[in-house]
Protein backbone atom coordinates (compact mmCIF):
# COMPACT_ATOMS: atom_id res chain seq x y z
CA UNK A 1 0.00 0.00 0.00
CA UNK A 2 2.65 2.69 0.58
CA UNK A 3 4.77 1.56 -2.57
CA UNK A 4 1.89 2.17 -4.41
CA UNK A 5 1.10 5.72 -2.54
CA UNK A 6 4.93 6.66 -3.38
CA UNK A 7 4.33 5.65 -7.04
CA UNK A 8 1.48 7.81 -7.59
CA UNK A 9 3.31 10.92 -6.25
CA UNK A 10 6.04 10.39 -8.86
CA UNK A 11 4.11 10.04 -11.46
CA UNK A 12 2.18 13.62 -10.39
CA UNK A 13 5.53 15.67 -9.73
CA UNK A 14 6.29 14.36 -13.65
CA UNK A 15 2.95 15.33 -14.68
CA UNK A 16 3.37 18.79 -13.35
CA UNK A 17 6.80 19.21 -14.32
CA UNK A 18 5.73 18.22 -18.35
CA UNK A 19 3.28 20.76 -18.01
CA UNK A 20 5.81 23.86 -16.64
CA UNK A 21 8.52 22.78 -19.72
CA UNK A 22 5.11 22.54 -21.91
CA UNK A 23 4.44 25.77 -20.88
CA UNK A 24 7.75 27.53 -20.70
CA UNK A 25 8.56 26.22 -24.36
CA UNK A 26 5.16 27.36 -25.21
CA UNK A 27 6.30 31.35 -24.20
CA UNK A 28 8.38 33.33 -27.10
CA UNK A 29 12.01 33.76 -25.90
CA UNK A 30 12.16 37.40 -23.71
CA UNK A 31 13.35 40.37 -25.38
CA UNK A 32 16.78 41.89 -25.19
CA UNK A 33 17.79 45.49 -26.43
CA UNK A 34 20.31 45.59 -28.45
CA UNK A 35 22.78 48.00 -31.40
CA UNK A 36 24.28 46.76 -34.16
CA UNK A 37 28.24 48.56 -34.70
CA UNK A 38 28.46 52.25 -35.47
CA UNK A 39 31.27 53.94 -37.32
CA UNK A 40 32.17 57.01 -35.43
CA UNK A 41 35.49 58.97 -33.93
CA UNK A 42 36.02 57.66 -30.65
CA UNK A 43 38.33 59.99 -27.75
CA UNK A 44 39.74 58.24 -24.85
CA UNK A 45 40.73 60.11 -21.71
CA UNK A 46 42.24 59.67 -18.20
CA UNK A 47 40.01 61.66 -16.19
CA UNK A 48 41.30 63.07 -12.65
CA UNK A 49 40.61 65.95 -10.30
CA UNK A 50 43.49 68.11 -10.06
CA UNK A 51 44.70 71.55 -8.25
CA UNK A 52 45.68 74.97 -9.49
CA UNK A 53 49.32 76.06 -8.09
CA UNK A 54 50.71 79.15 -9.12
CA UNK A 55 54.54 78.72 -10.82
CA UNK A 56 55.51 81.98 -8.79
CA UNK A 57 54.62 82.97 -5.60
CA UNK A 58 55.97 85.94 -3.64
CA UNK A 59 56.11 86.81 0.26
CA UNK A 60 56.22 90.81 0.26
CA UNK A 61 57.77 92.22 2.88
CA UNK A 62 59.25 95.44 4.51
CA UNK A 63 63.02 96.34 4.07
CA UNK A 64 62.99 97.61 7.76
CA UNK A 65 60.88 97.66 10.30
CA UNK A 66 58.24 99.98 12.11
CA UNK A 67 54.89 100.42 12.28
CA UNK A 68 52.28 99.91 9.57
CA UNK A 69 50.35 103.05 8.65
CA UNK A 70 48.33 101.48 5.91
CA UNK A 71 47.31 98.58 3.49
CA UNK A 72 45.86 98.99 0.68
CA UNK A 73 45.01 95.84 -0.84
CA UNK A 74 42.71 93.06 0.55
CA UNK A 75 42.70 89.40 -0.34
CA UNK A 76 41.63 88.65 -3.88
CA UNK A 77 42.76 92.22 -5.33
CA UNK A 78 44.72 91.72 -8.60
CA UNK A 79 47.71 94.21 -7.92
CA UNK A 80 50.01 95.37 -11.03
CA UNK A 81 54.20 94.76 -10.34
CA UNK A 82 55.27 98.03 -8.51
CA UNK A 83 52.25 98.25 -7.18
CA UNK A 84 52.30 100.21 -3.68
CA UNK A 85 50.37 97.70 -1.56
CA UNK A 86 51.13 98.87 2.06
CA UNK A 87 53.14 101.88 4.29
CA UNK A 88 54.76 102.31 7.18
CA UNK A 89 54.76 105.47 9.86
CA UNK A 90 57.10 107.84 8.37
CA UNK A 91 55.71 111.07 10.10
CA UNK A 92 59.70 111.91 11.76
CA UNK A 93 61.55 111.21 7.92
CA UNK A 94 59.55 113.83 6.51
CA UNK A 95 60.49 116.31 8.57
CA UNK A 96 64.11 115.03 8.03
CA UNK A 97 63.87 115.17 4.15
CA UNK A 98 62.52 118.40 4.23
CA UNK A 99 65.69 119.98 6.46
CA UNK A 100 67.55 117.60 4.01
CA UNK A 101 66.45 119.16 0.71
CA UNK A 102 66.16 122.73 2.38
CA UNK A 103 70.06 122.12 3.14
CA UNK A 104 70.56 121.18 -0.57
CA UNK A 105 69.04 124.65 -2.11
CA UNK A 106 71.30 126.57 0.52
CA UNK A 107 74.41 124.94 -0.90
CA UNK A 108 73.28 125.12 -4.27
CA UNK A 109 73.30 128.59 -3.81
CA UNK A 110 76.13 129.39 -2.31
CA UNK A 111 77.89 126.97 -4.98
CA UNK A 112 76.52 129.22 -7.44
CA UNK A 113 77.39 132.62 -5.77
CA UNK A 114 81.20 131.23 -4.99
CA UNK A 115 81.39 130.09 -9.02
CA UNK A 116 79.76 133.18 -10.46
CA UNK A 117 81.97 136.29 -9.09
CA UNK A 118 81.19 139.52 -8.24
CA UNK A 119 77.99 141.46 -10.38
CA UNK A 120 78.67 145.13 -11.51
CA UNK A 121 77.15 146.80 -9.00
CA UNK A 122 79.06 145.02 -6.07
CA UNK A 123 82.48 146.33 -8.16
CA UNK A 124 80.80 149.90 -8.62
CA UNK A 125 80.05 150.09 -4.81
CA UNK A 126 83.64 149.12 -3.73
CA UNK A 127 85.03 151.62 -6.09
CA UNK A 128 82.67 154.37 -4.67
CA UNK A 129 83.69 152.89 -0.93
CA UNK A 130 87.55 153.38 -2.02
CA UNK A 131 86.82 157.00 -3.11
CA UNK A 132 84.97 158.04 -0.03
CA UNK A 133 87.73 156.34 1.98
CA UNK A 134 90.10 157.84 0.39
CA UNK A 135 88.46 161.78 0.49
CA UNK A 136 86.84 161.04 4.01
CA UNK A 137 90.60 160.16 5.24
CA UNK A 138 92.39 162.71 3.37
CA UNK A 139 90.37 165.27 4.77
CA UNK A 140 90.64 164.43 7.78
CA UNK A 141 94.19 164.46 7.44
CA UNK A 142 94.34 167.77 5.77
CA UNK A 143 92.43 168.87 8.71
CA UNK A 144 94.68 167.89 11.37
CA UNK A 145 98.25 169.13 9.61
CA UNK A 146 96.22 172.18 9.12
CA UNK A 147 95.73 173.13 12.91
CA UNK A 148 98.99 171.35 13.71
CA UNK A 149 100.30 174.38 11.14
CA UNK A 150 98.27 176.77 12.34
CA UNK A 151 98.64 176.06 16.66
CA UNK A 152 102.68 175.87 15.43
CA UNK A 153 102.57 179.27 14.03
CA UNK A 154 100.96 181.50 16.81
CA UNK A 155 98.20 184.19 16.46
CA UNK A 156 99.61 186.09 13.73
CA UNK A 157 97.58 188.56 11.62
CA UNK A 158 98.80 187.01 8.34
CA UNK A 159 97.74 183.66 9.51
CA UNK A 160 94.24 184.89 10.94
CA UNK A 161 93.63 186.37 7.71
CA UNK A 162 95.07 183.44 5.71
CA UNK A 163 92.81 180.82 7.78
CA UNK A 164 89.41 183.34 7.78
CA UNK A 165 90.13 182.79 3.74
CA UNK A 166 90.51 179.31 3.90
CA UNK A 167 86.88 179.68 6.13
CA UNK A 168 85.66 181.47 3.29
CA UNK A 169 86.12 178.67 0.54
CA UNK A 170 85.05 175.69 2.57
CA UNK A 171 81.52 177.32 3.22
CA UNK A 172 81.42 178.25 -0.65
CA UNK A 173 82.74 174.47 -0.82
CA UNK A 174 80.61 173.11 1.43
CA UNK A 175 77.18 174.80 -0.22
CA UNK A 176 78.16 173.57 -3.38
CA UNK A 177 78.47 170.28 -2.23
CA UNK A 178 75.04 170.28 -0.96
CA UNK A 179 73.96 171.71 -4.54
CA UNK A 180 75.48 169.02 -6.10
CA UNK A 181 73.65 166.28 -3.63
CA UNK A 182 70.43 167.68 -4.80
CA UNK A 183 70.98 167.57 -8.12
CA UNK A 184 72.17 164.08 -7.71
CA UNK A 185 69.81 162.77 -5.68
CA UNK A 186 67.10 164.21 -7.88
CA UNK A 187 68.63 162.42 -11.23
CA UNK A 188 69.03 158.91 -9.43
CA UNK A 189 65.27 158.81 -7.66
CA UNK A 190 64.59 159.58 -11.79
CA UNK A 191 66.63 156.90 -12.90
CA UNK A 192 69.17 158.81 -14.62
CA UNK A 193 72.20 158.33 -12.13
CA UNK A 194 73.43 154.75 -10.07
CA UNK A 195 73.10 154.38 -6.34
CA UNK A 196 77.13 154.80 -7.31
CA UNK A 197 77.37 158.47 -8.23
CA UNK A 198 74.77 159.10 -5.14
CA UNK A 199 77.12 158.20 -2.83
CA UNK A 200 79.74 159.45 -4.25
CA UNK A 201 78.09 162.96 -3.65
CA UNK A 202 77.18 162.49 -0.31
CA UNK A 203 80.98 161.75 0.79
CA UNK A 204 81.80 164.94 -1.16
CA UNK A 205 79.47 166.85 1.17
CA UNK A 206 80.59 164.86 3.88
CA UNK A 207 84.37 166.16 3.19
CA UNK A 208 83.02 169.31 2.60
CA UNK A 209 81.11 169.92 5.77
CA UNK A 210 84.39 168.24 7.53
CA UNK A 211 86.60 170.89 6.05
CA UNK A 212 84.62 173.52 6.73
CA UNK A 213 84.35 172.92 10.52
CA UNK A 214 88.27 172.56 10.61
CA UNK A 215 88.33 175.84 8.69
CA UNK A 216 86.24 177.34 11.60
CA UNK A 217 88.48 175.71 14.04
CA UNK A 218 91.68 176.63 12.39
CA UNK A 219 90.14 180.45 12.29
CA UNK A 220 90.02 180.15 15.80
CA UNK A 221 93.20 178.83 16.63
CA UNK A 222 95.12 181.55 14.21
CA UNK A 223 93.40 184.16 16.68
CA UNK A 224 95.20 182.84 19.80
CA UNK A 225 98.48 181.42 20.62
CA UNK A 226 98.47 177.44 21.25
CA UNK A 227 99.52 176.11 24.69
CA UNK A 228 102.73 173.45 24.12
CA UNK A 229 100.09 170.66 25.40
CA UNK A 230 97.63 171.71 22.43
CA UNK A 231 100.53 171.81 19.76
CA UNK A 232 101.17 168.07 21.27
CA UNK A 233 97.29 166.98 21.08
CA UNK A 234 97.57 167.96 17.56
CA UNK A 235 100.70 165.73 16.08
CA UNK A 236 98.90 163.03 18.01
CA UNK A 237 95.54 163.67 16.04
CA UNK A 238 98.17 163.98 13.08
CA UNK A 239 99.15 160.62 13.54
CA UNK A 240 95.79 159.13 14.30
CA UNK A 241 94.25 160.66 11.01
CA UNK A 242 96.92 159.73 8.81
CA UNK A 243 96.86 155.91 10.42
CA UNK A 244 93.16 155.74 10.08
CA UNK A 245 93.13 157.04 6.57
CA UNK A 246 95.91 154.53 5.42
CA UNK A 247 93.67 151.72 7.21
CA UNK A 248 90.68 152.57 5.55
CA UNK A 249 92.02 152.84 2.08
CA UNK A 250 93.74 149.46 2.11
CA UNK A 251 90.87 147.67 3.37
CA UNK A 252 88.23 149.64 0.91
CA UNK A 253 91.43 148.34 -1.84
CA UNK A 254 91.43 145.28 -0.83
CA UNK A 255 88.10 144.34 -0.89
CA UNK A 256 87.54 146.16 -4.40
CA UNK A 257 90.56 143.43 -5.32
CA UNK A 258 88.65 140.65 -4.38
CA UNK A 259 85.56 141.34 -6.08
CA UNK A 260 88.03 142.13 -9.12
CA UNK A 261 89.67 138.82 -9.45
CA UNK A 262 88.42 135.58 -10.58
CA UNK A 263 86.83 133.20 -8.44
CA UNK A 264 88.91 131.27 -6.15
CA UNK A 265 89.15 127.68 -7.11
CA UNK A 266 89.59 126.70 -3.17
CA UNK A 267 86.44 128.49 -2.66
CA UNK A 268 84.45 126.84 -5.53
CA UNK A 269 86.13 123.45 -4.04
CA UNK A 270 84.56 123.63 -0.79
CA UNK A 271 81.06 125.28 -1.85
CA UNK A 272 80.89 122.14 -4.32
CA UNK A 273 81.98 119.52 -1.44
CA UNK A 274 79.70 120.89 0.91
CA UNK A 275 76.36 120.55 -1.99
CA UNK A 276 77.87 117.00 -2.27
CA UNK A 277 77.46 116.21 1.22
CA UNK A 278 74.24 118.03 1.49
CA UNK A 279 73.17 115.84 -1.50
CA UNK A 280 73.90 112.67 0.05
CA UNK A 281 72.55 113.28 2.99
CA UNK A 282 69.29 114.18 1.34
CA UNK A 283 69.46 110.66 -0.94
CA UNK A 284 69.63 108.74 2.29
CA UNK A 285 66.71 110.48 4.10
CA UNK A 286 64.92 109.30 0.37
CA UNK A 287 66.06 106.12 0.62
CA UNK A 288 64.97 105.46 4.15
CA UNK A 289 61.31 107.18 3.45
CA UNK A 290 61.27 104.75 -0.08
CA UNK A 291 61.76 101.90 2.70
CA UNK A 292 58.99 102.56 4.67
CA UNK A 293 57.03 102.02 0.46
CA UNK A 294 56.02 98.41 0.21
CA UNK A 295 55.89 97.71 -3.61
CA UNK A 296 54.52 94.64 -5.19
CA UNK A 297 57.49 92.62 -6.16
CA UNK A 298 55.54 90.91 -8.98
CA UNK A 299 51.97 91.19 -10.97
CA UNK A 300 49.27 89.00 -9.54
CA UNK A 301 46.74 88.45 -7.12
CA UNK A 302 46.86 88.56 -3.06
CA UNK A 303 46.54 85.52 -1.62
CA UNK A 304 46.83 86.82 2.04
CA UNK A 305 47.19 89.55 3.92
CA UNK A 306 49.74 88.93 7.16
CA UNK A 307 49.28 92.66 8.88
CA UNK A 308 47.29 95.06 9.66
CA UNK A 309 47.85 98.98 10.32
CA UNK A 310 49.34 99.68 13.86
CA UNK A 311 51.00 96.46 13.79
CA UNK A 312 54.59 96.41 14.41
CA UNK A 313 56.84 94.57 11.93
CA UNK A 314 60.69 93.48 11.47
CA UNK A 315 62.74 94.04 8.10
CA UNK A 316 61.82 91.11 5.93
CA UNK A 317 58.60 90.15 8.04
CA UNK A 318 56.12 89.01 5.25
CA UNK A 319 53.33 91.22 5.01
CA UNK A 320 51.07 89.92 2.19
CA UNK A 321 51.62 87.02 -0.19
CA UNK A 322 51.10 87.22 -3.79
CA UNK A 323 50.53 84.91 -6.56
CA UNK A 324 51.06 85.65 -10.27
CA UNK A 325 48.45 84.36 -12.22
CA UNK A 326 50.22 84.75 -15.52
CA UNK A 327 52.52 81.56 -14.68
CA UNK A 328 50.33 78.58 -13.30
CA UNK A 329 49.90 74.65 -13.87
CA UNK A 330 47.42 72.11 -12.56
CA UNK A 331 48.31 69.20 -10.52
CA UNK A 332 46.82 65.95 -10.77
CA UNK A 333 47.14 62.59 -9.75
CA UNK A 334 45.74 59.54 -11.26
CA UNK A 335 46.45 55.54 -11.02
CA UNK A 336 49.60 54.39 -12.19
CA UNK A 337 47.86 51.91 -14.23
CA UNK A 338 46.88 54.94 -16.87
CA UNK A 339 51.17 55.61 -17.33
CA UNK A 340 51.44 53.87 -20.42
CA UNK A 341 48.40 55.95 -22.00
CA UNK A 342 49.89 59.47 -20.67
CA UNK A 343 52.43 61.63 -22.34
CA UNK A 344 54.09 65.05 -22.53
CA UNK A 345 52.08 67.20 -25.08
CA UNK A 346 48.32 65.81 -24.80
CA UNK A 347 45.48 67.96 -24.75
CA UNK A 348 43.10 67.90 -21.72
CA UNK A 349 40.08 69.81 -20.67
CA UNK A 350 40.11 71.40 -17.81
CA UNK A 351 36.42 72.68 -15.55
CA UNK A 352 35.76 74.33 -12.58
CA UNK A 353 33.15 72.42 -10.91
CA UNK A 354 31.98 76.38 -10.14
CA UNK A 355 32.60 77.43 -13.49
CA UNK A 356 31.02 74.36 -15.07
CA UNK A 357 29.74 76.24 -18.05
CA UNK A 358 33.45 77.83 -18.34
CA UNK A 359 35.98 75.12 -19.88
CA UNK A 360 39.20 75.36 -20.49
CA UNK A 361 41.81 73.46 -22.60
CA UNK A 362 45.65 72.48 -20.72
CA UNK A 363 48.44 70.37 -22.17
CA UNK A 364 50.42 68.03 -20.30
CA UNK A 365 54.17 68.91 -19.97
CA UNK A 366 55.18 66.55 -16.93
CA UNK A 367 53.92 62.73 -16.49
CA UNK A 368 55.75 61.88 -12.82
CA UNK A 369 58.85 60.84 -12.94
CA UNK A 370 57.78 59.65 -9.50
CA UNK A 371 55.36 57.52 -8.24
CA UNK A 372 53.58 57.40 -4.95
CA UNK A 373 53.93 53.30 -3.97
CA UNK A 374 51.80 53.86 -0.98
CA UNK A 375 49.11 55.07 -3.26
CA UNK A 376 49.82 54.28 -5.98
CA UNK A 377 49.20 56.88 -7.99
CA UNK A 378 51.83 59.48 -10.53
CA UNK A 379 51.55 63.07 -10.79
CA UNK A 380 50.39 64.89 -14.04
CA UNK A 381 51.38 68.52 -14.20
CA UNK A 382 49.53 70.58 -16.97
CA UNK A 383 50.10 73.99 -18.61
CA UNK A 384 46.55 76.13 -19.62
CA UNK A 385 46.83 77.03 -23.07
CA UNK A 386 44.65 80.12 -21.69
CA UNK A 387 44.52 80.88 -18.60
CA UNK A 388 40.73 82.39 -17.65
CA UNK A 389 40.12 85.19 -15.49
CA UNK A 390 38.31 83.39 -12.84
CA UNK A 391 41.47 80.83 -11.84
CA UNK A 392 42.76 80.97 -8.31
CA UNK A 393 45.66 79.04 -6.82
CA UNK A 394 44.90 76.34 -4.94
CA UNK A 395 41.76 75.82 -7.01
CA UNK A 396 39.79 72.31 -7.39
CA UNK A 397 39.38 71.18 -11.06
CA UNK A 398 38.27 68.07 -12.75
CA UNK A 399 40.83 67.02 -15.97
CA UNK A 400 39.98 65.09 -18.73
CA UNK A 401 43.17 64.31 -20.82
CA UNK A 402 42.96 62.83 -23.93
CA UNK A 403 45.15 60.07 -24.44
CA UNK A 404 44.05 58.54 -27.72
CA UNK A 405 41.58 59.37 -30.82
CA UNK A 406 40.36 57.20 -33.27
CA UNK A 407 38.37 58.73 -36.32
CA UNK A 408 35.66 56.19 -38.04
CA UNK A 409 36.36 53.15 -36.05
CA UNK A 410 33.67 50.36 -35.27
CA UNK A 411 32.20 51.34 -32.06
CA UNK A 412 29.79 49.91 -29.15
CA UNK A 413 28.62 50.89 -26.52
CA UNK A 414 30.83 51.04 -23.44
CA UNK A 415 27.57 48.86 -21.36
CA UNK A 416 28.44 46.22 -23.83
CA UNK A 417 31.85 45.33 -23.26
CA UNK A 418 32.68 42.54 -20.56
CA UNK A 419 35.73 40.92 -19.38
CA UNK A 420 35.97 36.74 -20.55
CA UNK A 421 39.51 35.85 -20.62
CA UNK A 422 39.96 38.86 -22.92
CA UNK A 423 37.27 41.58 -24.18
CA UNK A 424 34.35 40.69 -25.42
CA UNK A 425 30.56 41.38 -26.17
CA UNK A 426 27.36 39.38 -26.09
CA UNK A 427 25.75 39.18 -29.92
CA UNK A 428 22.17 37.47 -30.28
CA UNK A 429 22.47 34.59 -33.10
CA UNK A 430 19.45 32.19 -34.32
CA UNK A 431 17.58 33.87 -31.21
CA UNK A 432 20.37 32.34 -28.73
CA UNK A 433 23.19 34.76 -26.82
CA UNK A 434 26.39 34.13 -27.64
CA UNK A 435 29.92 35.42 -26.67
CA UNK A 436 32.19 36.71 -29.52
CA UNK A 437 35.49 37.98 -28.75
CA UNK A 438 36.77 41.34 -29.48
CA UNK A 439 39.98 43.57 -28.80
CA UNK A 440 39.61 46.91 -28.09
CA UNK A 441 41.29 49.84 -29.87
CA UNK A 442 40.02 53.03 -27.86
CA UNK A 443 37.76 53.18 -24.89
CA UNK A 444 35.57 56.55 -24.82
CA UNK A 445 33.32 57.36 -21.65
CA UNK A 446 30.14 56.29 -24.05
CA UNK A 447 31.52 54.14 -26.70
CA UNK A 448 34.51 51.59 -27.22
CA UNK A 449 36.12 51.23 -30.82
CA UNK A 450 36.29 47.35 -31.04
CA UNK A 451 37.81 45.07 -33.69
CA UNK A 452 36.15 41.56 -34.49
CA UNK A 453 32.42 42.86 -35.06
CA UNK A 454 30.68 43.45 -38.33
CA UNK A 455 28.26 46.08 -39.09
CA UNK A 456 25.26 43.24 -39.28
CA UNK A 457 25.83 42.03 -35.35
CA UNK A 458 23.14 42.43 -32.87
CA UNK A 459 25.24 43.31 -29.87
CA UNK A 460 23.44 43.44 -26.60
CA UNK A 461 23.66 47.09 -25.02
CA UNK A 462 23.76 45.66 -21.35
CA UNK A 463 25.91 42.75 -21.21
CA UNK A 464 25.56 42.75 -17.56
CA UNK A 465 22.02 42.03 -17.90
CA UNK A 466 22.33 38.47 -20.01
CA UNK A 467 24.20 35.35 -19.70
CA UNK A 468 26.39 33.06 -22.76
CA UNK A 469 22.69 30.61 -24.59
CA UNK A 470 20.39 32.10 -23.17
CA UNK A 471 17.67 32.21 -25.89
CA UNK A 472 16.64 36.28 -26.43
CA UNK A 473 14.63 38.25 -29.10
CA UNK A 474 16.34 40.72 -30.44
CA UNK A 475 14.93 44.28 -29.88
CA UNK A 476 16.93 46.79 -31.78
CA UNK A 477 17.63 49.79 -29.62
CA UNK A 478 16.81 53.08 -30.61
CA UNK A 479 19.89 54.68 -30.05
CA UNK A 480 21.64 51.55 -31.84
Amino acid sequence: MRQRRKWLVGIGIAAILAVIVGVRLALPAPRVEVVRPASRDVVEVVVATGRVRALVQSEVGSETGGVVSEVLVREGDIVQPGQLVARLRREELLEQWNAARAAVETAQRELQQVSRGSLPEEVARARAELEQAEQVGRARLEAALQRLKQLESGGRAEEVARAQAVLVEAESRRKQAEADLRRTRQLYEAGALSRADLEKAETALEAARAAEENARAQVALARQPARPEEIEAARAEVQSARASYEQSVRAARANLQLLLRQPLREEVEVARARLRQAEANRRLVEERLRQRDVFAPIGGIVVRRNVEPGQSVLPGQSLLSLADLRRVEIIMETDEANLPALAAGQSATVVAPAYRNQPFRAIVTQVGPEIDTQRGVVTVRLKPVQIPPFLRPDMTVDVSVEVKRLQGALTVPASAVVARSGEAVFVVEGGVVRLKPVQVLVRGEEAIAVEGLSLQDLVVKQALRVREGQKATPQLSSGG
